[in-house]
């Protein structure tokens, strides 16, 4: 049996202060979303459990993204505006698809379909003369990421590509 002094000793060693303490969450929370898309579908084949989690894995790619979490289909994370102030980002995921691509690059695309707001406002998206009009900054656009995009399946490196 321990004794109090004992305990408290496991406490102190076990205990690193908030910090920790939220990484240690967050990381379970990582896992337990990369084990539930495991189990459902392999990552390795182009299925839209794979294209989920490329898409995640696109936005968090992003050096100034932080604290993201996923929730079913709802992405949330904090990223830096361009004053320096961390702003609260919310992407929806209205709809993912896997389809046959006719192209020469690949055999399979993925389509992903989602709903971006920063801040609790909805950023926009419009068709003007010239094509889309949208206020989506360019970090997303240049991950390859926008409210409608498109992977291709590099059968390969068993890897979407954006």
């Amino acid at each position: 049996m321990s004794t109090t002094s004992e305990t408290k000793r496991s406490a102190r060693v076990v205990y690193r202060g908030p910090g920790a303490a939220r990484s240690l969450l967050v990381g379970l929370g990582a896992l337990a979303i990369l084990g539930g898309l495991a189990c459902a579908e392999p990552l390795d084949e182009p299925n839209e459990d794979s294209l989920k989690a490329s898409f995640v894995a696109q936005i968090e790619a992003d050096e100034y993204v932080r604290d993201l979490s996923v929730y079913g289909d709802e992405i949330h994370f904090a990223r830096r505006d361009g004053s320096g102030e961390h702003v609260e980002w919310e992407v929806r995921i209205d709809s993912l698809s896997v389809e046959p691509w006719g192209g020469d690059e690949a055999d399979v695309a993925g389509r992903v379909v989602s709903g971006w707001s920063v801040a609790g406002r909805p950023v926009s998206v419009e068709v003007g003369p010239n094509g889309l009009v949208t206020d989506m900054p360019i970090w997303v656009l240049d991950a390859g990421l926008a409210p409608e995009c498109w992977a291709l399946w590099d059968e390969e490196a068993k890897t979407w590509g954006w």
